[in-house]
């Protein structure tokens, strides 16, 4: 894995990094992330409401190759979609659930299993901890136009 941090002009630690960025760089930002992770097929997403997890995460859905149009699944709990490159794509989002049982009831597990491409918003609601390598994206609100991104690896 090679990951140019001078174009991210990230801060780098052993088991990830950070940065700031502009929302008009979400679309840049998406392209460095995929390209740097696309051989992880876990990603989950953390920040409070209205944050950017759903932006980001459109703007990554196109860089996968999705192009139908990429929503929220808050109340769907999950989004399946197709990829021309990777097949299919899913989309989850834990808010509403409450337990790991509540996790069971919608194929958590399967999912993540199934070797699919898996975006997941909120695992911390049921404190979802994947035994299988992973990167979690954290996303902070700054102020109107700015964000703070903070990437764990999680090799496993």
């Amino acid at each position: 894995m090679k990951i140019d941090f001078r174009i991210l002009k990230m801060k780098v630690s052993a088991s990830g990094f950070e940065r700031n960025y502009a929302l008009s760089d979400v679309e840049s930002l998406a392209s460095e992330l995929v390209k740097s992770f696309e051989h992880i097929k876990l990603w989950l997403f953390e920040g409070e409401l209205g944050a950017g997890k759903t932006t980001l995460i459109q703007k990554i859905a196109k860089c996968l190759n999705i192009e139908e149009e990429v929503n929220s699944p808050t109340f769907s709990l999950v989004n399946e979609y197709k990829s021309s490159s990777l097949g299919k794509v899913f989309h989850l989002d834990l808010y509403r659930l409450r337990t790991l049982e509540d996790a069971l009831e919608i194929g958590l597990f399967e999912l993540v299993d199934s070797g699919y491409f898996c975006l997941i918003e909120w695992a911390s609601a049921i404190e979802f901890k994947p035994a299988e390598p992973y990167i979690l994206i954290e996303i902070k609100h700054l102020n109107q136009i700015n964000r703070h991104l903070r990437v764990i690896i999680h090799e496993n």
